[in-house]
């Protein structure tokens, strides 16, 4: 299938729905993580969370970028997009063992992640697949994020926590229209549908974020540091 192409202006812009709709992801989460980063009551995990929005608005310029003006910025720009995606899911989980109240577990879990950093960013440079993305989104998000929310919200009864579970299990909803390809036409594909149900999915993520736990479970867990 030919990659749609719209001319403008001299330009020869690719898959101009998709380097739209990313853009328009990216103008979201940008306010998302603007918003909780400027919120007076910010412990440490919402001040996380808002790193998380920051790369994920990052990765989708830069992806959005990517798939418009492949034929001026090269492939490459699609790999930079990969590693912000794992810098975001790094802060996510740097934002969820801010929760952990044991701090033997809480540094443990931390080296962890740090290794799994370094192994993403080293997997996505020699590797260049986008695989590598997905196997470190799912080791972050379920295996860290999810596991850790759960069980803060059974001890402490968190609302953040419940929704921030609520938020990444909806990710799995453009997932699937992605690796479907449920696409409207050729102009407006299964890219362009996973972006925009993408965006209410950060915002659910978002609202949880936002949520401040009682003052004085907020002063012990901010405690923590990365």
């Amino acid at each position: 299938m030919d990659i749609p192409t719209y001319e403008f202006m001299g330009l020869q812009i690719t898959e101009p729905f998709t380097w739209l709709t990313n853009w328009l992801v990216a103008a979201f989460v940008f306010g998302f993580g603007h918003f909780l980063y400027r919120d007076k009551q910010a412990d440490a995990t919402q001040k996380f969370w808002s790193i998380f929005f920051v790369f994920i608005g990052l990765a989708s310029l830069t992806g959005g970028t990517a798939h418009g003006f492949i034929n001026y910025v090269g492939h490459n720009f699609h790999y930079t997009a990969w590693i912000l995606t794992g810098m975001a899911v790094f802060a996510a989980e740097l934002a969820t063992i801010q929760l952990i109240e044991n701090d033997k577990t809480r540094a443990v879990i931390r080296i962890i992640i740090y290794a799994q950093l370094i192994v993403m960013v080293g997997s996505v440079m020699y590797l260049n697949n986008f695989n590598s993305v997905r196997i470190n989104s799912a080791i972050g998000l379920v295996g860290v994020v999810i596991p850790v929310s759960i069980i803060h919200y059974l001890k402490h009864k968190d609302k953040r926590s419940i929704l921030i579970i609520i938020g990444v299990l909806s990710n799995l909803i453009p997932g699937a229209i992605h690796a479907f390809k449920i696409s409207y036409n050729q102009w407006f594909n299964f890219n362009d549908v996973s972006h925009i149900v993408m965006i209410f999915c950060f915002y659910i993520l978002y609202r949880g974020a936002k949520q401040n736990v009682n003052i004085d479970l907020a002063k012990k867990l901010s405690k923590a540091t990365a």
